[in-house]
């Protein structure tokens, strides 16, 4: 048989249970000569191309071949007699795969008995063909040469579109390449063109290997990553009944601190700097690798945990400046009798409406930061006007409404995407939507969206709790000031958008009540 680009002879079949498990090209005939079908098949019956055989499909004719090409996505050469139904059967076929179906993956072979019936010039020139031969020409030998070339580029163009379809969802990815979701998919993304560029993927069922990159702790194995098998896997890979046979190999690799490949499964295993036993990269494979490819697979890998240790450290010192951000938030609210609850409540509304008003998720998560931070101004207002238990004399209000700018000229200054929001919150939060607010008397969307958004949200919550000039709100009589102040004291869409989100931000208020 032919194998791998070698001729050699086989003269035993498959067993029943070697075919059920055994994966093959498939290519499709198309003539209306059922002699044709024979001969061909009988040439190809030995044929063995990267330890796949081939499956042959039957069309009489164009029209029945279109249907099975409809029905079955993955066929890899289809020989295609020119003359059937009508003189020119074949070439209307070829049109429709590529025009009409735009399916340039199938490589085509036209066959024709009529050289003459259409010039092989003509046909190479205007159709999208890659081999045209007359019948009497293809020797069981040309047939296999033709086969196999055509199988190799057929092979190589799929790897080249699956890793052209995975670079876009690698783009979408990479630009928020330091969170750990994002991090997440861009692994798997490349996981699954690492198999592609392999040629490790399955095309007749178009199946990536099935591959996993894992983080160690103990005995424990929390996946990151995978393709295949593992691709929705989302907790412990090891609590999976089917993966248990792989527990001890995994634990086999971290014992042996490097590489392990046995019966199929290969296994590298990585040191982490973090609270880590450390990190495996799991692959099923039919055979071992070799060093090239090994190599390409180690410098992937290497790569893999440094940017997952990365995102780790960025996250959690992202963790920790929001604590940080919090507590100051918090003992700033402390100062004027207020709780830390009221911040926290403030940062969940403007979080909410931000989303609902269709902002970034980056913008989203810094509002959900920067939004406690609106009052930092008052930490420089007397104690005696802030925790004036009555009402303010025109002079004591003047001073209390400079807490605004000084709260922006705490945070101006800092290069951090968060503390300018916050910065920009602080002073615009006391700006009305209609031009009767202060530090600057804004109008309308010369306020930034994100102080408007704080501005709405923080009223709602000091209406609502009590303070040492005034009494708690009813609720109703809450959310009709606010409909009163629609396009006065807020911007109407976000006004619109806090009454189509209401259940939500009361469900927000009832658990985190003081």
């Amino acid at each position: 048989m032919f194998k791998d680009g070698k001729l050699t002879f086989k003269d035993d079949k498959p067993n029943e249970e070697t075919a059920k498990n055994e994966r093959f090209w498939n290519i499709l005939i198309v003539d209306d000569d059922p002699g044709i079908h024979e001969v061909s098949k009988l040439a190809l019956s030995g044929f063995e191309f990267e330890r796949k055989r081939c499956r042959f499909i039957s069309a009489y004719s164009a029209q029945e071949a279109k249907g099975i090409i409809e029905e079955t996505p993955n066929i890899a050469l289809a020989l295609i007699d020119v003359v059937m139904e009508t003189d020119n059967a074949g070439l209307d076929l070829v049109n429709y795969i590529r025009n009409e179906l735009e399916n340039k993956l199938i490589r085509i072979i036209l066959r024709t008995g009529q050289p003459g019936q259409a010039p092989e010039e003509k046909v190479i020139h205007d159709y999208d063909i890659n081999d045209y031969k007359g019948k009497s020409e293809l020797t069981t030998q040309k047939l296999y040469t033709s086969v196999l070339t055509s199988l190799r580029t057929y092979r190589d163009m799929v790897a080249i579109e699956r890793n052209r379809q995975g670079l876009k969802k690698i783009i979408a990815s990479s630009s928020s390449i330091e969170k750990i979701s994002s991090l997440e998919i861009f692994l798997s993304a490349v996981l699954e063109q690492l198999g592609a560029l392999l040629h490790l993927t399955d095309y007749e069922t178009n199946e990536d290997i099935p591959s996993f990159i894992a983080a160690i702790i103990g005995d424990r194995c929390f996946q990151i990553a995978g393709s295949g098998r593992f691709k929705n896997v989302t907790k412990e890979v090891f609590t999976e009944e089917a993966n248990k046979e792989i527990r001890p190999l995994v634990m086999n690799a971290i014992a042996s601190g490097d590489e392990l490949y046995h019966d199929g499964h290969y296994i590298l295993h990585r040191p982490s700097q973090l609270d880590y036993s450390g990190f495996v990269l799991y692959m099923e494979l039919e055979e071992e690798l070799d060093e090239m490819d090994k190599d390409l697979i180690r410098l992937f890998f290497d790569k893999a945990t440094v940017a997952y240790e990365n995102a780790a450290l960025t996250e959690e010192l992202e963790a920790s400046q929001r604590e940080i951000i919090f507590t100051i938030s918090e003992i700033a609210e402390q100062r004027s009798n207020e709780t830390g609850q009221h911040v926290k409540r403030v940062a969940l509304y403007s979080q909410l409406l931000a989303k609902a008003y269709g902002l970034s998720e980056i913008e989203v998560n810094n509002i959900y930061v920067a939004a406690p931070m609106h009052d930092i101004g008052k930490m420089a207002i007397p104690d005696n006007i802030l925790k004036k238990p009555g009402k303010l004399s025109d002079e004591e209000m003047d001073v209390m409404k400079t807490h605004a700018s000084i709260g922006f000229e705490m945070l101006k200054s800092s290069k951090r995407d968060i503390l300018k929001m916050s910065a920009i919150i602080a002073e615009g939060h006391h700006e009305k939507y209609d031009g009767s607010g202060y530090p600057k008397g804004l109008v309308g969307d010369d306020i930034p969206v994100h102080a408007r958004i704080v501005a709405l949200a923080d009223v709602f919550d000091a209406l609502g709790s009590r303070r040492v000039y005034k009494e708690r709100w009813e609720t109703d009589k809450i959310l009709e000031f606010i409909k009163q102040e629609r396009g006065k004291h807020f911007d109407p869409k976000i006004v619109d958008l806090f009454f189509e989100n209401i259940d939500e931000i009361l469900q927000i208020h009832n658990n985190n009540l003081d």
